[in-house]
């Protein structure tokens, strides 16, 4: 089924420029607290993933996504995508987890993000630490925060042997508690820490060590019931976006890879 999929995936850039632009609505949300990915109706830009969608529609005049004024928490999201509330999601981490309950599509990705931790300007022992190895050998003096109900939450505690905080609910709180001393590493996409720390003014006081722990791609992610000629539609409109340059310039604009 993936193969066939694919296949008639790969013939459809040329497909969508022949064909009239018949409306097609797909339920979607936009994602809270994470305000680079989307930030609809606030002052200055409204994220990468509401530019990206406009963009798509601008590339097939019929395409249109409802949903995108709704912030949702990310757990709301998956839930919505399992059970059939939401088509489609914009710029979602693929998990085993999330695997189990809805699908992803492979190409083209969004963006990639890479793994890096921040740590306090006067932690000067923290650059020994290169990988997880080094994270696990430092036992209770090796607290790890994340976020609550994130790829990044999911696959730390895949990683055995490390002691993971995931109570706080955004990155800014997570921030705060690594002020305060509550752990000494805080995990999260290189471009989100540093685009939080300078929003926060924090340059002075936190920095982000060069270790990539890992290098991941964000997806379309889709309900599992998405008829394959909508979800067709969707990913031709993505390829098009690619071919034009279009998207590359989305991300260059938003300082993402």
């Amino acid at each position: 089924m993936r193969r066939r999929l694919t296949l008639q995936l790969g013939l459809l850039p040329g497909w969508l420029a022949a064909a009239p632009a018949e409306p097609l609505l797909l339920r979607s949300a936009a994602q809270a607290g994470f305000a680079h990915k989307y930030n609809p109706g606030a002052p200055g830009p409204q994220g990468f993933c509401i530019d990206y969608i406009q963009a798509l529609k601008r590339v097939d005049a019929g395409l249109d996504f409802s949903g995108l004024q709704q912030m949702l928490p990310t757990p709301r999201i998956e839930q919505d995508l399992a059970a059939g509330r939401i088509d489609v999601f914009f710029a979602m981490l693929r998990t085993p987890e999330r695997e189990a309950l809805y699908r992803f599509v492979d190409s083209p990705r969004l963006y990639a993000i890479h793994h890096q931790v921040a740590v306090l300007t006067s932690d000067a022992q923290a650059e020994q630490v290169r990988g997880f190895a080094d994270l696990r050998a430092l036992r209770g003096e090796g607290r790890v925060l994340t976020t609550k109900g994130s790829g990044y939450a999911d696959f730390l505690r895949g990683e055995a042997g490390l002691d993971v905080d995931d109570g706080a609910t955004s990155l800014e709180q997570n921030l705060r508690k690594l002020l305060s001393g509550r752990a000494r590493f805080l995990y999260d996409s290189e471009s989100l820490l540093q685009r939080t720390i300078q929003a926060m003014d924090l340059q002075a006081q936190v920095r982000i060590l060069p270790t990539v722990f890992r290098r991941q791609d964000l997806l379309l992610a889709y309900t599992p019931g998405l008829p394959a000629q909508r979800l067709a539609r969707v990913v031709a409109a993505m390829q098009a976006l690619e071919a034009n340059g279009g998207a590359a310039r989305l991300r260059a604009a938003y300082g993402l890879r």
